[in-house]
């Protein structure tokens, strides 16, 4: 899966993230996860910045966020399961951070299993789990799924929100940024 930016951006992207150490760039592509900062929250732009051409939560398809809880112990780790099913997908990918009210990171975000399906980055201040060249890879036909542990601030505060944004690709080797379909929801958790 391939993410495009205008070649101006890609550019300017590029010597960022090449900076920070992060995300791998080629050309104006992304293969290996959306760069940090593509949840929808907080005034975050979506995948749809990229991939466009469709209606946002087209409802052929979801995004679910599972073991989230209603409200959550402070210093306990959860482990998420992030879903995004749609007929036809051939390729998915996702980001997600949890935030306090003030836009703040929440907790810690980690990968839940010994497989590269998931990786965590850290772009000012904030943590984002999102998927990896492998993790773009379909779980089973129409379906992708990716594990994440969230352990909750140590301390209780307020209401958490976790963004999240996800792209139903169809995997057509950056031929067209159209084709393709971007979900995205928030949730609240509290103490």
């Amino acid at each position: 899966m391939r993410f495009l930016l205008p070649a101006a951006g890609a550019l300017a992207l590029a010597g960022t993230l090449a900076a920070a150490g992060s995300t791998r760039v080629h050309g104006r592509a992304f293969p290996y996860g959306a760069p940090p900062g593509t949840t929808g929250g907080f005034g975050e732009p979506t995948c749809a910045q990229c991939h466009f051409g469709a209606e946002r939560n087209n409802p052929a398809g979801s995004l679910t966020i599972e073991g989230l809880p209603e409200r959550y112990t402070p210093g306990q780790a959860y482990r998420l399961i992030v879903r995004l099913r749609r007929p036809q997908m051939a390729a998915a990918g996702f980001q997600l951070s949890v935030r306090t009210a003030a836009g703040a990171q929440a907790g810690t975000l980690a990968v839940a299993d010994s497989g590269a399906a998931v990786q965590v980055q850290t772009a000012l201040g904030i943590q984002y789990a999102g998927h990896t060249e492998p993790g773009s890879r379909l779980a089973t036909a129409g379906e992708a799924e990716w594990p994440v542990l969230w352990t909750a601030p140590a301390t209780p505060g307020g209401p958490l929100t976790l963004s999240a944004a996800a792209n139903a690709a169809d995997d057509d080797d950056d031929r067209s940024p159209l084709g393709d379909y971007v979900y995205a929801l928030e949730r609240t958790a509290r103490p």
